[in-house]
């Protein structure tokens, strides 16, 4: 199979036997739910079969039904509040009745997605990451669809509570024969990049809008200062440009970050450490190509 930044694990068997404390706690949660955590591939594949079942529900047709019936109710809500005054009541009881429909569709794909969630290898798997993070082994991420986080910061099925063995400092502990690849400096410059991106077209539209405003006024009340604001005009394109060529720099570097991610995963497989990611290379990692 060939690698891509998909394939890399939040923690890798290496790094989970390293620790005999660490690796007697992921033989334990491997026997109380009957999966081997030490196989990397087939944690793998299985990680990804979930992942990908939870995108379907994410986008199947309840969904679907459940969206388009809360477009078409909210618009005959109005619709109806509006047109037939004497008969509000009897006019807004279908789009009500649809709207609640489609509430119904989606509380059905939130209890779904929950019970996904409760996959007993799941479970387990959230057991081993909350272990490794305890004992202090390089977890690289944990993948936000884990623990059912959406797009706030609610974690529907976080990691477990999980305290370490209080026996001082482990022995026995494995130093790792093999070490991750040096980051490179265009995928340290891509980190910087993201980090700054992402605002530059707001900024533009308000300075644009607010220039405009300016220059309305100025022609209305006959001001001659106010043309001034033309300044916020020519400031709004300028922030577009500097947007678009900090976008085009991002995308030239996003190939070299992807090429880091792969090198990452196979030194991972060959049992090197992988350290925490940083928000940009997790999020890109996070998108499916």
């Amino acid at each position: 199979m060939d690698n891509s930044p998909s394939d890399l694990l939040p923690i890798g068997a290496h790094a989970l036997s390293a620790d005999p404390r660490l690796a007697d706690a992921v033989r334990q949660f491997g026997s109380t739910y009957g999966y081997d955590y030490f196989d990397d591939g087939a944690v793998r594949r299985t990680l990804a079969e979930h992942e990908a079942a939870l995108r379907r529900l994410g986008r199947g047709g309840l969904v679907w039904a459940g969206s388009l019936a809360t477009a078409v109710g909210i618009v005959w809500l109005i619709w109806a509040a509006t047109s037939e005054p004497e008969n509000t009541p009897v006019a807004v009881a279908p789009p009500a009745a649809l709207l609640v429909l489609a509430l119904a569709a989606f509380v059905q794909v939130n209890l779904q997605g929950r019970r996904k969630l409760r996959h007993p290898f799941l479970e387990g798997y959230r057991h081993v990451l909350a272990a490794a993070l305890a004992h202090g082994a390089p977890v690289s991420f944990v993948p936000a669809w884990l623990t059912g986080r959406g797009g706030g910061s609610l974690d529907v099925a976080p990691l477990p509570s999980y305290a370490a063995p209080a026996k001082g400092p482990a022995t026995g502990v494995r130093a790792a024969s093999v070490t991750p690849p040096p980051k490179p400096a265009e995928v340290e410059e891509y980190e910087r990049i993201a980090e700054r991106g992402g605002w530059h077209d707001e900024a533009g539209w308000i300075l644009v809008v607010a220039g405009g405003v300016g220059v309305g006024y100025a022609v209305v009340k006959d001001l001659p200062a106010a043309y001034a604001s033309v300044l916020l005009i020519a400031l709004g394109i300028w922030t577009w440009i500097a947007g678009h060529r900090l976008g085009r720099r991002q995308q030239q570097l996003s190939g070299e970050a992807r090429r880091y991610l792969d090198e990452l995963t196979r030194s991972q497989a060959a049992g090197a450490p992988v350290h925490e990611l940083s928000p940009p290379l997790r999020k890109l990692l996070d998108t499916r190509l």
